[in-house]
């Protein structure tokens, strides 16, 4: 995937951005299926950090996005994917509360 990518900070924000949707995902899945609530803390503090770090990461795409312009399609891409971990998370926070 490192192929894909011309500027490391846009690799390091997708990877981010996917490793955060899989752990959430599975988060869900085990407090879904064992209805611990242990497990609902584990997944809580999990996704403000994740929530915060993803954030943090769309910042720093944006800002090298616009010092960075000319490939500006690369940054766009990174940033929609960082983008849609929002309403996934809105999505599993329904889930599990409901």
């Amino acid at each position: 995937m490192k192929n894909y990518f011309k500027h490391y900070l846009n690799y390091v924000a997708v990877t981010m951005a996917v490793a955060s949707f899989i752990i959430g995902a599975i988060c869900l899945l085990l407090f879904k299926s064992s209805n611990d609530t242990g497990l609902f803390g584990i997944g809580y503090w999990f996704t403000f950090a994740a929530g915060l770090l993803n954030s943090i990461m769309l910042i720093l795409v944006v800002v090298h996005g616009i010092f960075r312009f000319k490939d500006y399609k690369e940054h766009i891409k990174t940033i929609f994917v960082v983008l849609a971990n929002i309403p996934i998370t809105y999505l599993y926070i329904g889930i599990v509360l409901y």
